[in-house]
Parts: structure tokens; sequence; C-alpha cells
């Protein structure tokens, strides 16, 4: 219950972004059923054979991979884009310091 107040009252300051906070409060809601309702996790434990404390900490083991998953994608896909930016700052740079260098040739021929 506690991370779910959390996540909402990061997401109302603007300090969690709207995909993490959709992701958390996911996260939230559904461990706060599973707790809530521990004759659901008795009744998952024993159709798979496990006791109910084994079957929550490979759950929560099972989302903490998810959650490295979708940080790792999203770090990728921002990485890549940080690249792209990089690259076309620099051609953008480039091409004003040729025009820059074309202005002051027309100038020193003009006053020629």
């Amino acid at each position: 219950m506690l991370l779910l107040l959390f996540t909402v009252s990061l997401a109302r300051k603007r300090k969690l972004r709207e995909n993490y906070t959709l992701l958390w409060l996911f996260i939230s809601l559904v461990l706060f059923l599973i707790i809530g309702e521990y004759k659901m996790l008795t009744g998952l434990a024993g159709i798979f054979g496990a006791s109910p404390n084994s079957l929550l900490t490979f759950c929560g083991f099972v989302a903490l991979l998810l959650l490295i998953l979708q940080l790792s994608i999203m770090n990728s896909y921002q990485a890549m884009q940080i690249k792209n930016l990089t690259q076309k700052i620099s051609l953008l740079e480039q091409k004003f310091y040729q025009n820059s260098l074309l202005k002051i040739k027309n100038k020193v021929k003009i006053s020629s």
C-alpha cells in the first residue's frame, strides 16, 4: 500500500514519468492483490508444488527481471537517440562553420 501511495505522490510531483508511473502502479497493485489474497497465493503455490513464501519470492524475482529488461530496452533506445542527435548537431555545426567561412571570404573579396 505504501508503494502505491509513494508512486502516486512521485507522479503528482512530476518526479516520475508517465510510462514508469504505469509500470510501478501495476507492480504495486499486483503485489497488493497477491499479499491481500493469501488464499489465492496458497492455491497457486499448491498448483506449482511450492510453499507460498518461495512462490512469492520467485514472482518477485521474475518481476525484477522484467523491470530490468524494460529499463535496458529504454536505455538502449535513448542511447541510440543521443547518438543520432549528436550526429545531427555535428552536421549542423559543420554547415554553420562552412557558411561562416563563405561569408568571410565574400567580405574579403568585396573589400579587396
